[in-house]
């Protein structure tokens, strides 16, 4: 990959190559799509719709099944970047994401189990919409292009908007899905910048939004049609004489690098927290960072992502919050950069940090009354145990 190499958006089954671009991190440059071409391609797709002919659910399942083992082991044509080996993706994904090779082989299968779960959906055909769906993916993991196979099974066609800083799984799939024949004037790619979401979301019918907080509390972003997911703020909620198993909480808290919405930010005890949360910090600190852990493998940051986040941390520490990993929050190895998965007691639910999700393994421990727990468990989208669950406020279930 060079810097001058574009890659392109996808409209009405061909490739285009926007004059506005934005570098990718590590990664070639990226069209994107402005909001005047995103409204005229919505008009002409409706416009069209009717005459356009969708596969069968049946036929889909297996275009779907054929392109997710093509982007889990093939060679995939990606447009502007040539042909890529599953190797070729690694390689892309740690030049622009920081994943190791273990980690993308473990996404990569999540996305086939996914489809499989989706596959034996006894309502499925209660699910076909038709219409056109936008599927707005995050930076943080690429397993979110589930919602691209769940678009793509319900029968309807599918916009993709990738992330600006990791367009490259999103390519990938879309490379795979032509490869096996789905029909191309049923699939789009179009990056944006943020301020173009809302004419996105006007030109669909049905909107698949990932995103954390500052999406949230977007207004154009409240409407019926779209399924908001995110963000999960998980939490885990320990009782007063429940036992404290910590492999369990640190798996909890790192696997996936933490970069789910359902990795836990928050530990809620209702006893005293302090001696149990250093046992799972202590598990933390013997998390390898280089080479990757074998359980667990970390992600690793550009320079000045990681220094922003320490700061965000640091900036919200005090008072009442306590470092309980050994590690700095930044540490230096092998040329690399990472963000060491760290723990922090804090005082009380009021604390800043109570309920942060951060995109790398960060949890606080708090102890405090049923009453406080079920206050935190009711901002969050993943509990455990689930007894203590309520959906929050403004979020799908």
């Amino acid at each position: 990959m060079t810097g001058e190499t574009v890659l392109p958006l996808l409209r009405a089954g061909r490739w285009y190559r926007s004059m506005d671009t934005v570098p990718v991190p590590g990664g070639p440059l990226l069209s994107l799509a402005p909001e005047i071409l995103v409204r005229d391609d919505g008009a002409r797709l409706r416009a069209r719709r009717a005459a356009t002919t969708v596969p069968p659910r049946a036929r889909r399942l297996e275009l779907l099944r054929e392109a997710v083992a093509l982007f889990r082991h093939g060679r995939v044509p990606v447009e502007a970047l040539g042909v890529q080996d599953a190797g070729g993706f690694e390689e892309a994904m740690r030049a622009t994401a920081g994943l190791p090779p273990a980690l993308v082989r473990r996404w990569s299968a999540m996305l086939g189990e996914r489809l499989e779960e989706l596959a034996a959906d006894e309502h499925a055909d209660e699910h076909d919409t038709g219409g056109l769906t936008l599927v707005s993916l995050p930076a943080n993991t690429f397993t979110c292009l589930e919602g691209v196979l769940e678009a793509a099974l319900s029968g309807a066609a599918v916009w993709i908007r990738p992330s600006r800083r990791e367009p490259l799984s999103s390519a990938r799939l879309v490379g795979a899905l032509l490869s096996v024949g789905w029909p191309p004037e049923t699939l789009g790619y179009y990056p944006s910048a943020p301020k173009t979401l809302p004419a996105m979301i006007r030109a669909t019918d049905r909107q698949i939004v990932y995103g954390g907080d500052g999406l949230a509390a977007e207004p154009a972003l409240d409407t019926p049609s779209l399924d908001l997911r995110g963000p999960g703020r998980a939490c885990v909620i320990v009782g007063a004489r429940e036992p404290v198993d910590p492999e369990d909480l640190a798996d909890r808290i790192a696997r996936d690098a933490g970069r789910f919405c359902t990795s836990a930010s928050t530990v809620v005890c209702l006893r005293a927290a302090e001696a149990d949360a250093r046992e799972v910090a202590a598990v933390l600190d013997g998390i390898s960072l280089d080479p990757p852990d074998p359980r667990r493998p970390q992600a690793s940051w550009a320079e000045a992502d990681a220094a922003r986040m320490a700061a965000f941390v640091s900036d919200r520490l005090a008072p009442g919050g306590r470092v309980l990993t050994r590690r700095p929050l930044v540490v230096r190895s092998g040329g690399m950069t990472f963000l060491a998965p760290t723990l922090i007691h804090v005082d009380d639910v009021g604390h800043p940090l109570v309920g942060c999700e951060l995109p790398f393994p960060l949890a606080v421990v708090v102890s405090t009354d049923e009453a406080g727990a079920r206050g935190v468990a009711a901002g969050s989208r993943f509990v455990h145990p689930a007894c203590f669950a309520t959906v929050p406020e403004g979020a799908s279930s």
